[in-house]
């Protein structure tokens, strides 16, 4: 299963918590392209152009099979353009991958890795639609119950909360924990937390900003939110 570094958790859970979303894609001939929602330099050794607008979810199926997701990059060099018009054949099929970025704490998350399989092309802009097969992350979680809470008892080995830090309100350690992500960390055990906070629909909604389809809200079985999406 896709293990969150206790660093992401924290940020997501920050009220002024930022994200980027970075994009790279091909080889294209030979040339592989970086792009990303403001200029980043060397994020895992590249750097990134300014640009790229992604205004769409990573959904999937029940089937855990991936809808495809449209990405757009704009004000792109003429040049660029006019290469990558001559080239779509060649664009469509080469691998794409789509980070989610977090410049405070200098960690990401994978939301997307697949292939490119349409593009078009104008004067200024660059639409791409990515798809790719199964969530590799979603396909693995574990069959235990989902929950928002933690399922370990206070204190013991899987907890691992040893008498620090303290309660603040009292200045002794915590005697009791109510095992939700917040008070979790506040006993520095994010690491240990065993809940699927994501299974909140108001996370969702905070973090993504996106209200859910009309078909989400009647809670038919069709289409959910990737797991991470609220990050």
């Amino acid at each position: 299963m896709r293990t969150l570094s206790s660093a992401i958790q924290a940020e997501i859970l920050r009220p002024d918590s930022h994200a980027m979303h970075l994009l790279t894609f091909g080889p294209v001939n030979g040339t592989t392209y970086y792009y990303g929602e403001d200029v980043v330099k060397s994020f895992l050794s590249h750097d990134y152009i300014a640009g790229l607008i992604f205004d769409s979810a990573v959904k999937y199926t029940q089937t855990l099979t991936l809808n495809p997701t449209t990405v757009k990059i704009q004000n792109i060099d003429l040049a660029v353009a006019a290469i990558l018009a001559a080239q779509q054949q060649d664009v469509q099929g080469v691998p794409a991958t789509l980070y989610r970025w977090y410049p405070r704490i200098n960690d990401y998350v994978v939301l997307f890795s697949g292939v490119v399989t349409q593009i078009d092309v104008d004067e200024q802009t660059v639409q791409l639609a990515l798809a790719g097969d199964l969530d590799p992350t979603a396909s693995q979680v574990p069959t235990r119950t989902y929950m928002p809470t933690c399922a370990w008892i206070f204190t013991d080995a899987n907890c691992g909360y040893v008498n620090t830090p303290n309660d603040p309100d009292t200045g002794l350690p915590f005697v009791d924990c109510a095992k939700d992500f917040l008070s979790c960390g506040a006993r520095a055990r994010t690491q240990s937390f065993s809940g699927f906070i994501h299974i909140l629909p108001g996370l969702t909604l905070q973090y993504e900003g996106q209200a859910p389809d009309a078909a989400q809200q009647s809670g038919a079985p069709t289409t959910s939110i990737a797991p991470w999406e609220q990050m």
